[in-house]
């Protein structure tokens, strides 16, 4: 399993044959419809017409720095086979966007087989709080994903939640844990940005659960809503974890 970061949560999984884009943002989306100074300070890493040969296309919440309306649409009329898996506000947003339903997969509260090889389950998330949309099921959602038994907790948006810990301890051990490190604080809350958890507790969180390695994610694509890569490293060191930080996945041989 290879797996690529595309900046702020973005993922692509290539296993197996099988091609997976995880809350793909490929646009400056955010800057035009949202707020001129949220500007994106990494470069694109693909433009959306040429990320082809996609099977499933992973989307945790509708924020448009996840559920990008200058992407998916694009992503899906490029691969037309690939199937879309979401909470119910972004299957609402790929019909809007005139995906045919038949692409779209409900979300279920138990394991979802993508291949023979590679399952997902989804794990509720709170962003900013935990709830529960109109079809019973999670608003907001990160994933388990399971190939041939290595097992990927990527969380999505959410801070953290006592219920989300009891999830994860129930569910087998988890190999590598893909979590948000932009943490939720006053002067984020008063420009509208919902934060995640702080670095401290993402690392906490992987040593609570005794996760072998932690990639940080959601840290580098805007400037307001950033952590430095040095501030992660010296907390890192600082302290005796008992997990390994990837600085960069596209490196691990999972």
């Amino acid at each position: 399993m290879k797996i690529e970061h595309l900046g702020q949560s973005g993922l692509k999984i290539n296993s197996q044959n099988q091609c997976i884009v995880i809350d793909p943002y490929l646009s400056n989306s955010v800057e035009v419809l949202d707020s001129p100074d949220l500007i994106r300070q990494i470069p694109i890493a693909y433009n959306p017409k040429d990320l082809l040969n996609v099977d499933w296309i992973l989307i945790t919440h509708e924020h448009i720095d996840h559920c990008d309306p200058h992407t998916i649409p694009i992503l899906a009329e490029v691969n037309p086979k690939a199937k879309f898996i979401g909470p119910l506000n972004v299957r609402n947003k790929l019909k809007q966007w005139n995906i045919n339903s038949k692409r779209i997969v409900d979300l279920k509260d138990k394991i979802i087989t993508l291949s023979n090889e590679i399952d997902l389950l989804a794990v509720p998330a709170a962003h900013p709080k935990l709830e529960i949309a109109a079809d019973g099921y999670p608003k907001n959602v990160g994933w388990l994903i399971n190939n041939q038994n290595i097992r990927i907790y990527i969380a999505g948006d959410t801070s953290l939640h006592q219920d989300i810990i009891n999830f994860l301890k129930k569910s087998p051990k988890i190999d590598i844990a893909i979590l948000p490190v932009n943490e939720d604080n006053f002067f984020r809350r008063q420009r509208g940005i919902i934060g995640n958890m702080s670095i401290r507790e993402a690392f906490q969180l992987t040593d609570e659960l005794r996760i072998k390695k932690l990639f940080p994610v959601h840290w580098d694509m805007f400037k307001v809503n950033s952590s430095l890569p040095d501030e992660i490293n010296i907390i890192y060191k600082s302290y005796n974890w008992n997990f390994e930080l990837i600085n960069d996945i596209s490196k691990e041989n999972i």
